[in-house]
């Protein structure tokens, strides 16, 4: 894979992925407060790391995955990946397969973040309909050095009196959720069984995600 030709699309995600950096919904603050100020985080976690990513990535992905683990549902959208299948699976492989794609998401958007060239990171105004109870959509607009923006949809929950936490990400009208859990059923159907499945798993973009976002 020619990860330069993959970059813009992979960077977005990673926003939408990481737009959660060492802050806490504290004294009420709704998502959207949550999303603008992680946001600026976590464009000075890039800029921290930037000099030394060539020579030395792994503090850079060792901080990234520290901050995802923290606003980021692993085991939720593990399970709405798998699907039905999920139900089929041991825990070890549920374990293995929540482990698989929490490694491969993490250095695979990191590893764009850090090309990534953006003029303009905007958190737009929370909807009123846009929260019901737990359950929230926080919208940015990302404009890339082109002049090109790309709309970000972020689905959140807060799980069990917990902060507000990343379940599903929508990026140009493509439901991120939606095509990973597509890409795992056809790997099951393809034969070679779960572990298979599991061992080649890849958190590179999907192919209508691509058309989405490099169009």
């Amino acid at each position: 894979m020619n990860c330069l030709v993959r970059i813009p699309t992979l960077a977005l995600l990673l926003l939408a992925a990481l737009s959660f950096v060492e802050v806490r919904a504290e004294n009420a603050a709704g998502p959207d407060e949550v999303v603008r100020v992680a946001t600026d985080e976590l464009l000075g976690l890039i800029t921290e790391h930037r000099s030394r990513y060539r020579s030395d990535p792994e503090p850079f992905f060792r901080a990234v995955d520290e901050s995802m683990s923290q606003f980021v549902d692993y085991p939720g959208i593990a399970r709405a990946v798998m699907a039905a299948h999920w139900g089929e699976a041991s825990e070890s492989q549920r374990e293995r397969f929540i482990r698989t794609f929490r490694h491969g998401l993490v250095r695979s958007y990191a590893r764009a973040m850090v090309e990534f060239d953006h003029r303009e990171i905007e958190v737009l105004p929370l909807r009123e309909d846009h929260v019901r109870g737990d359950r929230a959509i926080v919208r940015m607009r990302v404009t890339a050095a082109n002049g090109r923006t790309y709309p970000l949809h972020y689905s959140m929950a807060k799980l069990d009196g917990e902060d507000w936490k990343v379940r599903n990400v929508t990026v140009n009208g493509v439901n991120l959720g939606q095509a990973y859990r597509s890409q795992f059923a056809s790997a099951m159907r393809s034969g070679g069984g779960m572990d298979q499945v599991i061992e080649n798993w890849s958190t590179a973009p999907p192919d209508d995600l691509e058309k989405a976002t490099d169009a």
